[in-house]
């Protein structure tokens, strides 16, 4: 019973830490040019810090959601399963919630230059069109993956598999918009240069690790079959 609850205490603490951390980035970002702002900027400031926010939570989601499947998870413990998944599922949460928040400022901002068809179509924003577009492409993916994540552990979960896979995708069209939309890129080039390269090692070092072991495994497979003939 003490294990459970302490358990479901490191649990709860995890969940709260994976939401809190990527908002309280947003927030502090905008509270920090909060002097600075003008009436006319503010929803612009916020759709920013929103968008920074929700971007910090893609990508720890990426990377909880790969080493969840990695091959060496079994090998470098780094935290329960399940806790794991709980993360996985906060953070994917608080990605929409912050996502929703950096369209809507976006969308209902005049000066922008975005509107809402420029929001949800790709290609019709007056500001930064092909940038703009990545992020709801990007946008668009993560509705999908998030729509067909009710349907893991069923009947079908290879086709679920294969849509959720599309999540590095997701995360290379909001990494493009972020770079190419922001005004001040040149401020959190290392957050992006950081981002970028645990995510592409992770993603990376998945695939090429499954597809030594996957082969390795056919090769002894084979070799069994020879030594029985």
């Amino acid at each position: 019973m003490r294990e459970r609850a302490v358990g479901g205490l490191a649990t709860a603490g995890a969940v709260a830490l994976a939401v809190l951390a990527p908002v309280g980035a947003g927030y502090l970002f905008a509270g920090a040019l909060a002097p600075s702002v003008t009436s006319r900027d503010f929803p612009w400031v916020t759709a920013r810090a929103l968008g920074i926010a929700a971007y910090l939570s893609l990508s720890a989601l990426v990377l909880v959601g790969t080493w969840m499947r990695h091959p060496w998870r079994s090998s470098w413990l780094i935290g329960h399963g399940e806790s794991r998944l709980r993360v996985h599922t906060a953070l994917g949460a608080a990605t929409l919630a912050l996502l929703v928040g950096h369209v809507v400022f976006l969308a209902t901002d005049a000066y922008a230059g975005v509107g809402w068809t420029g929001a949800v179509v790709p290609g019709l924003a007056h500001y930064r069109s092909l940038a703009v577009a990545l992020g709801v492409c990007s946008l668009e993916v993560m509705v999908v993956i998030a729509a067909t994540a009710r349907f893991a552990g069923r009947r079908g979960t290879r086709h679920w598999l294969a849509v959720h896979r599309l999540s590095a995708g997701a995360f290379v069209l909001a990494w493009a918009h972020g770079v190419m939309a922001g005004t001040d890129t040149a401020h959190l080039r290392w957050a992006y240069v950081v981002t970028g390269a645990l995510v592409t090692v992770a993603v990376a070092s998945r695939w090429v690790v499954a597809a030594y072991r996957g082969g390795a495994g056919r090769r002894a497979l084979a070799g069994t079959g020879r030594a029985a003939r």
